[in-house]
């Protein structure tokens, strides 16, 4: 019986996806090979290990209420994470009988959160145990101990991974027992990888004798992030010879080759920025060490927030590799793309012990560098999706690009800020368009042609957000859209399938959310595989819809897409917002605000009338002339009249007779201004008006006084027409 119970029990790491009702029928089955109840107490205050028994004993027999009420016990007892993870190991059944429970409790809604809790303090105090280092230290002296004893020193020392290094490395480099020297060696080949990096930290500031040894350690452990390291040492003029030697043994032993030192450090770190999983010791940890190493401390770890672990490294490394060659291009488009991304990824509330009181900004470090490099920070953007990035890069390039270095800097292989002009993020899209727009060229380039219209778009669209939903059933489409359409989304397109959002996708300027619902795990897997196929939706927020059988596999072959988030269908309103808003915010910094929709009209508006005054050869204004006609019938206040300032310098009889509709309708306010706009195009372009404007005119000028007839005025002088009416008026006055 015991040994089926095990083969259906979930470990408390993974989200069990079984349903309620089996979750109580296998806890009922181990009734039958449960223990006793603990022992009744009356009166007295119950230990913690008591408590974690009586909660593992009542989980086991499908007792939910006191297993509940006792597990909400033992998180209230003051007991420490360390003290629960001993409890556990040293309980009858050990960590066993302990997962097969929290396995049993998380499939139970009325236990998952508090079996959820119990199972995160009892790791965090297994890992507490594990480094904290006065165990380290006792451990290493039971390194030549007893045969138990050295396995025993062996499981902790593993256990405890790169945070044994330093006290393993002081027994080599400072320790009096040679015995030890040799075992804490041995234990360091035992740690393996975790042991790689606080080494390479080391090795430069050891005495060389210690440098041989972590050099020969290095090739025995045999991972390439030690290469750089290595052949710094090993071309070190005043390295000696049996070090320099064993640095070359090393050296070739982790599989690295050339001389190129800045070259081997920036490899390194771009493997680090694109997030080499073998680079990052405790991945699902909230904090990871960067090392480094004082001659009178050792080696010191300082704890960053993993979310930002492989941009601190990358920086590092790049820094590194310009201390050796300065002009290598690729460190130092590293450099500046992770300290942007550092600062976009820095959890809120959190701080960068390493970076964070840096004297310069990562804005700094964007532009002082020039061009080429923005250009190669928003090309690796690009190419990774990341759309904070790529709006960073961009307005990098905003503050240092002109007419004149626009595109120099890539040369004509590659130019990012054009592809950035059909990237899947509208703001993305305005922001490369409002560069260019403000260079203004003095030539024309491939794909000018979109820059005008992309403007103009954003002078038109209201504060809109665009989503597509697939879902292979109708009434779960319907639903999806009802959903979304209720938090102020436009359904862009709602289809079966990825493939039939084609048509839709040609006809929308950008996208900001694509939800996906299908009954099949596989099918959803297929879905999010197509969606991201498409150039359009490459970049674009994914919600999957998900039932909580299915999630537990999406999470395992979705997870790595960082703007993709699974949830389950009906969450209600406020939990589906707050999903939405997170999803939002990680993937391209929120939904658009009427506050920067208003914000890139009027910089649009700004472009477009410099391109118009200054006749840029690459852009053609008359291709906003649409959405200007159309925006001077929804547009209100000042950004009417700059619409209408831009249309005067368009030479068009439909865009004149626009104006002059407008100006013949509007009211006090405005009149004089849009007057103004008609004259300046008549006397651009000559006389497109029609006979109702000319009447509508002439009676303005009739009944019109002051400022208002004086405009009036201009426009019929403007317009250089003889009229018998005009004359009346001087007539009339005498």
């Amino acid at each position: 019986m015991m040994r089926f119970l095990a083969s259906v029990t979930w470990s408390f790491r993974i989200r069990p996806t079984a349903t309620k009702t089996i979750a109580c029928c296998l806890l009922a089955l181990a009734t039958f090979a449960a223990p006793a109840p603990a022992q009744t107490r009356s009166g007295v205050a119950p230990q913690p290990s008591q408590l974690l028994e009586d909660f593992v004993h009542y989980t086991r027999i499908a007792k939910v209420d006191l297993a509940t009420g006792y597990g909400q016990e033992l998180l209230d007892s003051g007991v420490t994470n360390a003290q629960l993870a001993v409890m556990v190991e040293e309980a009858e059944g050990g960590v066993k009988r302990f997962d097969e429970a929290i396995g049993r409790a998380l499939m139970v809604a009325e236990l998952e959160d508090i079996a959820a809790e119990v199972a995160r303090r009892v790791e965090t105090g297994r890992l507490d145990l594990a480094r904290d280092a006065d165990r380290i230290e006792e451990a290493i002296k039971m390194l030549t101990g007893t045969q138990r004893q050295k396995l025993l020193a062996t499981g902790r020392l593993k256990a405890a991974g790169e945070y044994a290094v330093p006290a393993l490395l002081r027994e080599i480099t400072d320790g009096r027992d040679d015995r030890l020297a040799l075992a804490a060696q041995s234990m360091i080949s035992t740690i393996g990888l975790d042991a790689v990096t606080p080494l390479c930290e080391a090795l430069p500031a050891v005495h060389p004798d210690s440098q041989l040894v972590i050099c020969n350690l290095l090739g025995d452990i045999r991972y390439a992030h030690a290469a750089p390291f290595l052949r710094s040492l090993a071309i070190d003029r005043t390295t000696p010879g049996p070090v320099a030697r064993a640095a070359d043994r090393a050296f070739a032993a982790v599989g690295a080759t050339g001389n190129d030192i800045g070259g081997l450090f920036a490899e390194l770190a771009e493997q680090y920025y694109a997030g080499s999983g073998s680079l990052v010791p405790y991945p699902n940890e909230p904090a990871n060490n960067v090392w480094s190493y004082d001659e009178f401390v050792g080696l010191a770890p300082t704890p960053v927030p993993t979310a930002i672990f492989n941009e601190v490294m990358a920086m590092r490394r790049s820094a590194q590799a310009l201390a050796a060659d300065p002009t290598n291009r690729l460190a130092l488009g590293v450099f500046v793309a992770a300290d942007l991304k550092r600062e976009n990824d820095l959890p809120e509330g959190a701080d960068d012990p390493v970076y964070g009181a840096s004297r310069y900004s990562p804005d700094f470090y964007a532009t002082v560098f020039g061009t080429g490099v923005s250009m190669d920070v928003l090309a690796r953007a690009i190419d990774t999706n990341d759309t904070r990035l790529v709006r960073d890069a961009i307005a990098a390039l905003s503050k240092t690009t002109g007419g004149s270095n626009l595109f120099g800097a890539m040369g004509r292989d590659r130019r990012p800020l054009l592809e950035a002009l059909s990237y899947p993020d509208r703001r993305v899209q305005y922001d490369a368009a409002l560069t260019l727009a403000h260079a203004l060229p003095e030539e024309g380039f491939d794909g000018d042609y979109r820059v005008v219209p992309i403007l103009a778009g954003a002078v038109q669209a209201a504060n809109q957000s665009f989503a597509v939903i697939v879902a292979d059933d109708d009434e779960n489409r319907r639903q999806a859209a009802r959903d979304l359409e209720a938090l102020g989304f436009t359904i862009a397109a709602a289809e079966p399938r990825a493939n039939f959002l084609a048509p839709a996708l040609a006809e929308t300027s950008g996208v900001d959310l694509a939800v996906v619902r299908m009954r099949v795990p596989q099918a959803t897997q297929d879905t999010v595989e197509s969606l991201r196929t498409m150039p359009q939706l490459a970049a674009v927020p994914v919600l999957v819809l998900a039932s909580t059988v299915d999630e537990p596999l999406l999470r395992r072959e979705l997870g790595e897409d960082p703007y993709l988030r699974i949830a389950r269908p009906g969450l209600g309103a406020t939990r589906y917002e707050a999903v939405l808003d997170e999803l939002l915010r990680v993937a391209m910094g929120g939904r658009m605000t009427e506050a920067e929709s208003e914000a890139y009209a009027f910089e649009s508006l700004g472009a477009l009338e410099d391109i118009a005054i200054a006749c840029s050869p690459a852009y053609a204004i008359k291709d906003a002339e649409s959405a200007l006609l159309d925006a001077m019938e929804s547009r209100t206040g000042r950004a009417r009249l700059l619409v209408a300032g831009i249309l005067a310098r368009i030479e068009s009889a439909t865009a004149q007779q626009k104006l002059f509709d407008a100006a013949l309708a509007a009211g006090e306010g405005e009149q004089i201004d849009l007057l103004t706009a008609v004259a300046d195009s008549v006397k651009r372009f000559g006389n497109r008006a029609e006979p109702r404007h000319i009447a509508g005119l002439l009676a303005l000028v009739a009944d019109a006084s002051g400022s208002t007839a004086e405009a009036a005025a201009r426009v019929h002088g403007a317009l250089n027409i003889t009229s018998t009416d005009a004359v009346k008026l001087i007539t009339a006055a005498e």
